[in-house]
């Protein structure tokens, strides 16, 4: 049960048992019937080797089925592509023995590289059972920007919806539609119809968005998510009748995945405020921030009949069988996954058995366990066949070390294969998102546009390319600082002539906070002691010092030039000018090994000499200091702006997936589509 250490299970609770109640009957279990003898052996051996065992009874099994056709296969290849190949060739060889596309299941530790295996079979016409993450398959998202673009007023799902191949509209038509809503502040479902005369579209363009009027004609953003698509799928549109009669296995999963999100929509929603699509996707944003969407990720029971490979996680796959399982990744950056701590650890010892571990220590120990049980609950999965894959390179080109579990498995029981047969077919590698864009004249590109796009480059575009994301959900904190660095610009104008007082900057900040504050928050009271506490740091942090104008900076690259918009530019007493970065929150452990700080220092020494001060200031921990930047760190941090200012100009703007950043992300429900063509910005 230690893979559900998410929902708090553990091994401890079994080496608890003949504490917990007094003189316990303790038999084993010693026959399996489900997997033959050479599979039974590779995992009764690793059973020793992980955490979870420690305190517990021997693993002993008999395999009632006897010995097997063959024994566990390690299969190498070069690259991650080379891996899907390989695959797919193995499953149709186990098909021309005998073993049917329902009986193979590929397992893998994430959701992401399923979804390429899944993508990789399916250009190669083996047809796959697989759900995935509901909310994040391409179908779904499209129903999900159709309700994305009738609550939201900026028309920023215009991207998506336009994309549909029933409105076919270009990308240079949604930018063009994008930019009036958002400039004129009409609402969207209400302005379609005007912005047909109003914006210049191409010919198709015109039509499309013609077509897409007429299908939103008298549908409401004040329905519910359900009746909104029912109606467009049932009444509006022919989409449910097409799904309903696909032929093919994957036009199936399409109207099974569908489905699966309708019934999800008929559900009442917690959230109670704001209109009820609006209160959907954000219970929808919180599900996958959460992962409390796993049950939805199940292929229902009515669609377990279809002769496709069960594609599922590990997590998924728990008391399951199949005649031949697949299993890829087996590196050290795949399984096991990398720990990445926990965002909210308990307090040191509070967890039983963690006494002499602090909760960081613990936290990766139960990580590190968790793994080990998902190894042995995936290779214990197989009745016949057990195939392990990995690529022997990363997509870059370096080499990838092989996953430690490997070498848990004796020699003998293991049949080595370098290089093995692989089933060519359609790239699905090639960039997708590739764009020709014609940048306007006034663009520029700056520290804090290029470290965007070293976030997320498809978040990049959405924002700063085609100007979407203009409807930022607003909380009191974040409201709060917002009118902090509202009031830092007005500083910067006022310093010019002399420090203002600070009776001045809160008499300032209170108009400020009165037009853009959570003045109706409950604890508003709070946050203005808060914003109080940042003037006052602000305020003394400039004590002493010369003003000047906190003009761009200006950072010539090879391939192009990137503009520092620094905080303040100041004159110190004796006569050092020093530039800084201000920030509302704390001073992070990795702060100035971030982007930002290095193009800084790069900005300042070019138009003040190697004398100048770079600083930052943090107001949350009110910490003033000079940055520590290595020549090395500068090199290093140059040479990557020059690489995505390349990318950039190429077009690339590839989509970064996280499941933390994401959900939280204004494109989530939009990514990853782009309309054909180019773009031109004038």
């Amino acid at each position: 049960q230690s893979i559900y250490r998410f929902r708090g299970a553990s091994s401890a609770n079994m080496v608890k048992f003949s504490e917990d109640y007094d003189e316990p009957v303790i038999d084993n279990l010693e026959i399996n019937y489900r997997s033959s003898e050479q599979i039974v052996d590779s995992f009764v051996a690793t059973a020793p080797r992980m955490g979870a065992s420690h305190g517990m009874l021997p693993l002993s099994l008999y395999a009632n089925n006897g010995p097997g056709p063959t024994a566990t296969e390690i299969r190498r290849f070069e690259k991650p592509d080379d891996e899907i190949e390989g695959i797919a060739a193995r499953i149709e060889d186990l098909k021309g023995s005998g073993i049917t596309y329902r009986d193979q299941a590929v397992l893998c530790r994430t959701n992401k590289r399923l979804n390429e295996i899944a993508a990789g079979l399916e250009a190669r016409g083996i047809p796959v059972l697989h759900l995935g993450s509901l909310f994040e398959r391409e179908e779904i998202r499209d129903l999900l920007a159709l309700l994305n673009l009738a609550i939201d007023p900026f028309g920023d799902a215009m991207v998506r919806v336009g994309a549909l191949p029933r409105y076919a509209l270009t990308l240079q038509d949604v930018y063009q539609i994008a930019k009036t809503i958002r400039d004129d502040q009409i609402s969207t479902l209400e302005s379609l119809a005007v912005l047909q005369a109003d914006v210049v579209l191409s010919v198709a363009g015109r039509t499309g968005l013609a077509q897409l009027v007429e299908d939103l004609t008298d549908l409401k953003n004040t329905s519910t998510a359900w009746e909104f698509l029912a109606s467009y799928l049932l009444d509006k549109t022919n989409h449910a009748r097409d799904i309903a009669t696909s032929m093919t296995i994957s036009g199936q999963m399409k109207g099974v995945a569908i489905w699966q999100f309708l019934n999800f929509l008929r559900d009442e929603v917690p959230i109670k405020d704001g209109l009820p699509i609006e209160r959907t996707l954000a219970r929808i944003r919180q599900m996958v921030l959460l992962a409390e969407e796993r049950d939805l990720r199940q292929v229902p029971d009515a669609a377990l009949h279809m002769n496709a490979v069960r594609l599922m996680t590990v997590h998924g796959s728990k008391g399951l069988e199949f005649e031949a399982v697949h299993i890829p990744g087996l590196t050290v950056a795949s399984f096991p996954s990398s720990n990445r701590g926990q965002r909210c650890p308990p307090p040191d010892g509070m967890v039983e058995g963690s006494e002499i571990l602090s909760a960081k220590e613990f936290a990766k120990r139960a990580h590190a366990t968790e793994e080990e049980c998902l190894f042995f609950v995936a290779i214990s999965r197989a009745q016949k066949y057990l195939n392990l894959y990995l690529p022997k390179k990363q997509p870059n080109g370096n080499n990838r070390s092989e996953s430690q579990f490997l070498s848990w498995l004796p020699r003998h029981l293991v049949n080595q294969i370098d290089n093995p047969d692989q089933l060519s077919g359609p790239s699905i590698t090639d960039d997708p998102n590739m764009i020709n864009i014609s940048w306007s004249d006034t663009w520029r590109m700056t520290e804090s546009r290029l470290t965007a796009y070293e976030r997320c480059p498809r978040r990049f575009f959405y924002t700063h390319v085609m100007g979407l994301g203009s409807a930022r959900k607003m909380t009191a904190f974040s409201k709060t600082h917002d009118c902090i660095y509202d009031l830092m610009r007005w500083l910067k104008v006022e310093r010019l002539s002399g420090a203002p007082s600070l009776t001045a900057a809160e008499s300032e900040f209170d108009m400020i906070w009165q037009q853009r504050g959570p003045v109706g928050h409950a604890y508003a009271t709070a946050y203005r002691q808060l914003a109080s506490r940042f003037i006052r740091n602000l305020l003394a942090a400039g004590d002493g010092r010369e003003f000047l104008e906190a003009k761009r900076l200006p950072v010539e690259l090879s391939s192009g030039t990137v503009f520092v918009e620094p905080s303040e530019i100041s004159r110190q007493q004796d006569g050092t000018v020093s530039v800084r970065r201000v920030r509302t929150g704390y001073c992070r452990s990795d702060e100035y090994s971030r982007l930002e700080y290095a193009l800084y220092k790069l900005a300042a020494e070019a138009e003040f000499g190697a004398d100048v001060l770079v600083e930052a200031l943090h107001l949350t921990d009110n910490v003033s200091e000079p940055i520590p930047t290595t020549d090395r760190v500068i090199s290093n941090r140059a040479t990557s702006s020059v690489k995505m200012l390349d990318r950039i100009v190429a077009g690339q703007f590839p989509p970064d997936t996280d499941p933390i950043s994401c959900p939280r992300c204004p494109h989530f429900f939009i990514c990853a589509a782009t309309p054909g063509g180019p773009l031109n910005q004038s």
